[in-house]
C-alpha cells in the first residue's frame, strides 16, 4: 500500500516501477498500453488529493534526479524530472542561481511541483510553473514529445501544469536567476487592521503572506524584498525555536484539540504569544520561501481574484464564530501574478491563493467545505494537490481553456492510460 505524506490517501498499485532514464519510461508506456492498463506518476507525495493515486501502475521518478546541463548565458538549466526541489536549489546555489521564487515547502520532486500548479508568493511573479521554457514528455503512445518556445505558446502553456494527463515528464528546462537575498520583515496586525491593509501591502511588497491563527484576533505579515545587504547570521536558538514550534508546540496543539475541541483558542492564543511577533533578518532567497516542515495536517485551497481576498478573510472569520468551529492550525494568503497555463488556478488574472488548514478533527469537513462554498462564490478554482469537494463541472467553468486541455489530453493520450479516479472526477469516464 502506498500513501501521501498526510496520510489521507492511500492506494494499492499493482506495480511501483522506478526507472533511471527516459528509455525505460518509453518502454513501461508502452508495455502498459499494449495490455490496456493504467499508470499514474507520484512524486514525494505531498498532495493532499488523489491525484497520483491509482491501483495499476504507479512510477515514481527518484531515481530520475540529474542535472543535465547548465546555461549560464541564459540562466536556463535542465535537470530530470525526479529531482527534488531541495536538491535542486542546492545544486543552483553551487553555480550562483537560484529559482525566482519558491512555495513554502521545498520537498517536492520537480515534476509534481509544475504539475499541481504549485507556487509561492508574490504578486509580481506567476507561479513555478510558469518558468519552465522546455520539458520532454513520454506520451500515452510511447512516443518522446519535446516541447519548447519553438513547439509555440500553446502545447507549453498547456503543458506546464498538466495534472499527469498528457504523459510522463522525464526532464525539463527551467528559467534562472541569479541568487540573490531577502530582507524578511514581519510584523503582526490586529485582524481587522490586517483585512484593511491588505490592498496596500500586497502593491507594496515584493513577496508577501498572511498567516491568521483563528481565535486571536492577530495575523502575522511576512513581506520579503530583494536586497543586496549580507545575510543576517542565524542564531541556534531560532533555529531551535522553529522546530520547538513545529515539532512539539503545533503538534501538542493539534494532539489536544483532535479530541477536546473547546481548547483550540487558548492553545491558539498561546502559540501566537509564542511565535508571533516583530522580527527582521536578510537571508538567502530560499531560506526566506521555505518554512521548516510542520506537522502532518490537512488543507485547503482555493484561487480567488485578488480584489475578492479581504472579503474572503472577514467572512471565514465569521464562517467560525457562526459555525461555532475550532480552527487548530494557521490560515495562509499568498498572491501569484495571472499566468498562461491552462489549467493553472491563477490563469488569467491576479490571484489569492486562499489555504484554509487544520488538522484532524470531527470539524474538519464542515470546515473545508464552508470555505469552499464561499471560494465558489468568486469564481474559486482550487489547487490540484489540495484537498477539495466540488464536482469537475463546477471546477473548471471558470478555466476557460479547459475543453482544448481535455482534447490535447485524448490526442496525446488516445488509450487513457493515466487517468485515474482524479481525472475521471475532473473530465468524466474516458469514452
Amino acid at each position: 500500500m502506498r500513501q501521501n505524506w498526510a496520510g489521507n490517501q492511500t492506494c494499492r498499485p499493482a506495480q511501483v516501477h522506478q526507472p533511471r532514464h527516459e528509455e525505460e519510461v518509453v518502454a513501461l508506456v508502452r508495455r502498459v498500453r499494449a495490455r490496456g492498463d493504467r499508470l499514474r506518476v507520484i512524486g514525494a507525495g505531498h498532495s493532499w488529493t488523489d491525484v497520483a493515486m491509482t491501483d495499476g501502475h504507479l512510477v515514481n521518478l527518484d531515481r530520475m534526479d540529474g542535472l543535465i546541463n547548465v546555461d549560464r548565458e541564459t540562466n536556463r538549466v535542465t535537470v530530470q524530472a525526479g529531482i527534488r526541489l531541495r536538491a535542486l536549489i542546492e545544486r543552483l546555489a553551487t553555480y550562483g542561481l537560484a529559482m525566482e521564487n519558491l512555495g513554502s515547502i521545498a520537498e517536492q520532486s520537480v515534476a509534481g511541483v509544475i504539475s499541481t500548479g504549485t507556487h509561492g508568493t508574490g504578486l509580481r511573479f506567476k507561479n513555478i510553473a510558469s518558468r519552465i521554457v522546455g520539458m520532454r514528455i513520454v506520451t500515452g503512445t510511447g512516443s518522446v514529445l519535446v516541447i519548447d518556445e519553438a513547439t509555440g505558446d500553446d502545447l507549453l502553456n498547456a503543458s506546464r501544469v498538466a495534472l499527469g494527463c498528457l504523459g510522463i515528464i522525464t526532464e525539463v528546462t527551467i528559467q534562472v536567476v541569479e541568487a540573490f537575498n531577502l530582507e524578511e520583515r514581519s510584523w503582526p496586525l490586529s485582524f481587522d487592521r490586517a483585512v484593511r491593509e491588505l490592498p496596500t501591502l500586497i502593491g507594496r511588497e515584493e513577496h508577501l503572506k498572511y498567516w491568521w491563527l483563528p481565535h486571536t484576533g492577530k495575523v502575522q505579515v511576512f513581506a520579503y524584498n530583494r536586497t543586496t545587504k549580507p545575510a543576517t547570521p542565524r542564531s541556534r536558538f531560532a533555529d531551535a525555536l522553529d522546530r520547538w514550534v513545529n515539532e512539539v508546540a503545533f503538534q501538542g496543539v493539534l494532539n489536544l484539540t483532535r479530541r477536546r475541541h473547546g481548547l483550540t483558542p487558548a492553545l491558539n492564543t498561546l502559540i501566537g504569544k509564542g511565535y508571533f511577533g516583530t522580527s527582521q533578518r536578510v537571508a538567502r532567497s530560499d531560506a526566506c520561501f521555505t518554512v521548516a516542515m510542520p506537522p502532518r495536517h490537512l488543507e485547503l485551497e482555493y484561487a480567488i481574484p485578488v480584489a475578492d481576498a479581504p472579503e474572503m478573510l472577514d467572512r471565514t472569520r465569521a464562517l467560525i464564530r457562526e459555525q461555532r468551529l475550532h480552527v487548530n492550525f494557521v490560515q495562509e494568503l499568498r498572491f501569484a501574478a495571472a499566468d498562461d497555463a491552462w489549467m493553472s488556478p491563477a490563469y488569467d488574472r491576479d490571484t489569492c491563493h486562499f489555504g484554509a488548514y487544520m488538522g484532524e478533527t470531527t470539524q474538519v469537513t464542515e470546515y473545508f467545505r464552508g470555505v469552499e462554498r464561499m471560494a465558489l462564490e468568486y469564481g474559486g478554482r482550487p489547487h490540484w494537490g489540495k484537498i477539495f469537494y466540488a464536482d469537475g463541472p463546477t471546477v473548471l467553468r471558470s478555466l476557460a481553456m479547459a475543453p482544448a486541455f481535455e482534447a490535447l489530453a485524448r490526442d496525446l493520450d488516445p488509450d487513457r492510460i493515466f487517468v485515474n479516479r482524479f481525472i475521471e472526477r475532473l473530465f468524466g469516464q474516458p469514452r
